[in-house]
């Protein structure tokens, strides 16, 4: 195969030229450079060959291990549609709900809550910080609002704070493991994380923990339209001795 001519001007002035030849290969490695570099992405991240179609999910995407999120290649249609059974939201700093299912528990003060629908989770996900969601299995930490089982139990001393904090993860697990719950929540900016209330079914998970002398009730700075239920709750604990209360307060 012949080689190639590519004319590089040189002095306009004289009209001086001067003829460079260049391989084929050279010529093939350049273009293969040029288009994988500069190959088009798709309209939700990646390029559009990057995965074969088994790679993606039911929803069009996948999540990356290499970067450790999740992007769509080709989503499905009605993702907006679903989404609204799943997660009702506007933006931070508003009220929202959304529908999962309690993964796991591993601290007094919040659960992990799996977010069954990927796209719902999607849209949550990014304005929560990292410590407080799992991209790749769609979970996101919910804080409880307007009570705290870990600061309740500080004025106990060490040794009982420590046994009482284990004690509430083990009772928080064997309710609410595996079961569907409601989450009334907003998203703290000052910390991304979820703050809500937690429902299953008609029973509030907040109230319950207060009840049961679990967590005292935390005077909220703003308006809350549960704090006659939390103070009614709280006198209910108080006057049968529950839990914190049982340590002679």
């Amino acid at each position: 195969m012949p080689a190639l001519p590519i004319l590089f001007r040189i002095s306009p002035s004289r009209g001086a030229f001067v003829r460079a030849w260049i391989f084929p290969c050279a010529v093939l490695a350049l273009t293969l450079t040029l288009t994988l570099t500069l190959a088009p992405a798709g309209p939700w991240g990646g390029t559009a060959w990057a995965h074969a179609k088994g790679d993606l999910d039911e929803f069009g995407g996948h999540f990356d291990e290499r970067t450790g999120g999740y992007h769509y290649h080709r989503p499905v249609w009605d993702l907006a549609r679903r989404t609204k059974d799943y997660l009702n939201w506007i933006e931070v700093g508003e009220v929202g709900e959304l529908q999962g299912v309690v993964a796991r528990v591993d601290r007094p003060d919040a659960l992990w809550v799996e977010i069954p629908y990927r796209p719902a989770y999607q849209n949550l996900a990014a304005h929560v910080s990292k410590q407080n969601r799992d991209d790749q299995k769609a979970r996101v930490k919910v804080w409880f609002r307007y009570i705290s089982p870990e600061r309740s139990a500080l004025a106990q001393g060490r040794e009982y704070s420590q046994w009482f904090k284990k004690k509430v993860v083990f009772e928080l697990d064997r309710k609410l493991r595996g079961k569907p719950v409601t989450v009334q929540f907003w998203i703290d900016p000052a910390s991304s994380r979820v703050k809500g209330m937690v429902l299953v079914k008609e029973e509030n998970i907040n109230l319950w923990l207060v009840l049961k002398g679990w967590s005292f009730y935390l005077i909220a700075e703003e308006e809350n339209p549960y704090e006659p239920s939390f103070v009614e709750a709280e006198q209910v604990a108080r006057a049968s001795r529950a839990g914190l209360w049982g340590r002679g307060r």
